[in-house]
């Protein structure tokens, strides 16, 4: 019984604290792009590979420096071709195999993160724009940080959130699936933030 008091007692904490989470503010505002090396997206999320595939585009459209688009954690199963299908029709007509880097390794955010930071040693990255989910955001950033730094790395994160939930990042109170998930992401962020120790080195 005390046991599940103890429980209880976390969830409960992190019901009310959790909207922390949504205070973080992005370092993009999504009208004016930084120059990057690449647009890194966490897939995972509802709506997030057409989210990056729309800024990429806007990169493009720009003419200036063309980031690569770097899908992190897309699973053993992804192909070219099924990943097509998750971009907007104008981004299909234009982006090709080259501009895109499909990394199908990972499983959680920290292997995102390392396989991450491999890569950006080898070709020699400097600054990444990473796009993630609102209530991912905060600990994202801040493992691809630690695991970068722990790895050698020095890596700007520039920051910009996909608002693809089926719930608005100040009404997650009011929705199950925004329960669940704010939650649950709080008590991961906690953990992170206070106890995990990423590993160095390659």
């Amino acid at each position: 019984m005390l046991l599940v008091g103890m429980i209880l007692g976390v969830l409960t904490l992190a019901f009310f604290m959790a909207g922390d989470l949504y205070e973080y503010q992005d370092t993009v505002d999504g009208v004016h792009l930084p120059s990057v090396d690449a647009i890194v997206c966490l897939a995972g999320g509802r709506g997030r590979i057409a989210a990056a595939g729309d800024i990429w585009y806007r990169y493009r459209e720009s003419r200036n420096h063309l980031p690569e688009l770097y899908l992190s954690g897309l699973g053993p199963q992804s192909t070219w071709n099924l990943l097509g299908r998750q971009f907007r029709s104008g981004v299909r007509d234009v982006i090709r195999p080259e501009n895109v880097v499909i990394e199908k390794e990972s499983f959680n955010t920290v292997a995102n993160a390392r396989w991450l930071a491999r890569y950006a040693v080898e070709h020699n990255w400097s600054r990444i724009l990473l796009m993630t989910s609102p209530y991912h955001m905060k600990r994202a950033r801040y493992i691809f940080e630690r695991v970068a730094s722990g790895m050698g790395k020095r890596l700007a994160i520039e920051t910009l959130s996909v608002y693809q939930e089926p719930f608005e990042p100040g009404e997650w109170r009011t929705n199950l699936h925004g329960i669940k998930v704010t939650v649950v992401e709080y008590v991961k962020w906690v953990y992170y933030r206070y106890f995990w120790k990423p590993e160095t080195g390659m």
